[in-house]
């Protein structure tokens, strides 16, 4: 079975031809062969004659479109093969892209839920310095996850961009979470520290018990632009291999001949 191409093809070549015989037989009828209609051939010398570089135009044009099936069918096989190979690499991508993040996000979700809990209590300084030691060794194993997903290089255009934003808050927000208890052990003579030590140490822990709010807010908002790049990468790529499962699903296969 031929597919559309090849039928407008050939309705053009046997418009052609249909053009040149309509012409030549309202020539017949109107008189314009009398001149030669001692001819040995008669009319259709006449018609053959005058016609002759459009009856060549239409050979060639069939000639042409007979020629060129082969070359067509293989166009149409290749462009199938390449549609295949793409709607495959957009499969495994999406598939790879949320078996990888899935795991990440709940651990970030996670981490999102214990942040907030920070926001909105009101406990008092003492309960707050063991909470915040705490947290924050899991906001720097957090720091050193993001960075060796970063390195597999697997992310999305957006999660790129979202999650170097991330790890840079991260790292701040590691920072200010050590700074938060920097007196503790401070004053230990055995680690050689100076009363301008402890001066120092006590003075980031203020900056850093003031600075914490904002720093975990911040991190918050790009753990929230991150699950958002995630959705608008996995999206991305679904449509894409959708776009080649259509084209699969409706292409006319070429025949063999």
């Amino acid at each position: 079975m031929m597919d559309h191409r090849s039928t407008i093809s050939l309705l053009a070549a046997a418009a052609i031809l249909s053009a040149i015989l309509g012409f030549s037989y309202g020539a017949t009828f109107s008189g314009a062969c009398e001149a030669i209609k001692d001819a040995p051939v008669g009319c259709a010398e006449w018609w053959l004659s005058r016609y002759q570089t459009l009856i060549a135009v239409a050979g060639a044009v069939f000639a042409a479109w007979l020629g060129a099936q082969p070359v067509l069918r293989q166009l149409r096989l290749s462009s199938l093969q390449t549609a295949a190979t793409l709607q495959q690499v957009y499969t495994t991508r999406e598939r790879l892209l949320e078996a990888e993040f899935r795991p990440e996000l709940a651990a970030l979700e996670k981490l999102s839920t214990d942040l907030n809990w920070y926001l909105q209590s009101d406990e008092g300084r003492g309960t707050m310095t063991h909470w915040v030691w705490d947290k924050g060794q899991e906001v720097e194993r957090m720091g050193v996850r993001l960075l060796q997903r970063q390195m597999k290089n697997l992310d999305g255009d957006n999660m790129a961009i979202a999650r170097r934003e991330l790890v840079g808050k991260v790292d701040r927000l590691g920072t200010c979470m050590r700074n938060y208890n920097a007196t503790v052990g401070a004053d230990d003579p055995e680690n050689g520290s100076t009363e301008e030590d402890m001066a120092s140490a006590l003075e980031a822990e203020l900056r850093a018990e003031k600075e914490l709010p904002d720093e975990i807010s911040m991190t918050l908002e790009a753990i929230g632009r991150l699950r958002d790049a995630f959705a608008a990468d996995l999206q991305e790529l679904r449509s894409k291999r959708q776009l080649y499962d259509q084209i699969l699903a409706t292409a006319a296969l070429p025949k063999e001949s």
